[in-house]
């Protein structure tokens, strides 16, 4: 009788930009070397590009494909969900997109806090895991130590690496504590830069 005043739950959803598309990336730890390699090239191309007025550069480089990648791994999308679960709540449905379009990712799935602290998988016909992705710009503690722990998590089960590509590092996923002292220090970098505009 009363089920005219029921109301479906709403979903859970979050949208990540595609240019975020593994910019903050877990890999094996195997790809380690390949991603401290590139991340110096990076930072040199950076240096040799950048316009007078440091707004920009004046060409783009193509990062290279890391010589181990997490299919290698063999990790399914349900295994991914059993460990880091019940540290991050799932969320139901994934968009991505660019400026003011925006569609359903398939094959993908989100678990985290927020749209800022949030880990992100894709997967292939086989439920291998294909990437697996963060963002993570959420400064409270509570989201630092939530997303620490799911990385560590992850890094305990699969020797895994972190790579930052945009903030230049990269750290064990299995060290808890490291993880969370970078990450804390990207942040308040991130929050100082902001607040000097």
């Amino acid at each position: 009788m009363f089920r005219f005043f029921q109301r479906k739950p709403r979903e859970r959803e979050i949208y990540f930009h595609e240019d975020d598309y593994c910019q903050q990336q877990l890999l094996p730890l195997g790809a380690a070397a390949h991603a401290g390699t590139e991340l110096t090239k990076i930072d040199e191309f950076a240096n040799a590009h950048q316009v007078p007025d440091g707004l920009g550069w004046t060409d783009m480089y193509v990062r290279g494909e890391a010589p181990v990648e997490i299919s290698a791994l063999k990790v399914k999308k349900e295994d991914f969900a059993t460990i880091v679960g019940p540290i991050l709540p799932a969320f139901d449905v994934v968009y991505s997109g660019y400026s003011s379009h925006r569609e359903k990712c398939h094959r993908t799935a989100a678990w985290g806090r927020s749209a800022q602290c949030a880990l992100f998988i894709d997967w292939n016909d086989d439920d291998i895991i294909k990437n697996i992705w963060a963002e993570l710009f959420e400064q409270s503690e509570d989201s630092i130590r939530a997303a620490s722990k799911a990385i560590a998590a992850l890094g305990k089960v699969h020797r895994l690496v972190y790579v930052d590509w945009a903030w230049k590092y990269t750290c064990d996923a299995s060290e808890e504590e490291a993880f969370a002292s970078r990450l804390r220090n990207k942040l308040r970098a991130i929050a100082e830069s902001a607040h000097n505009l």
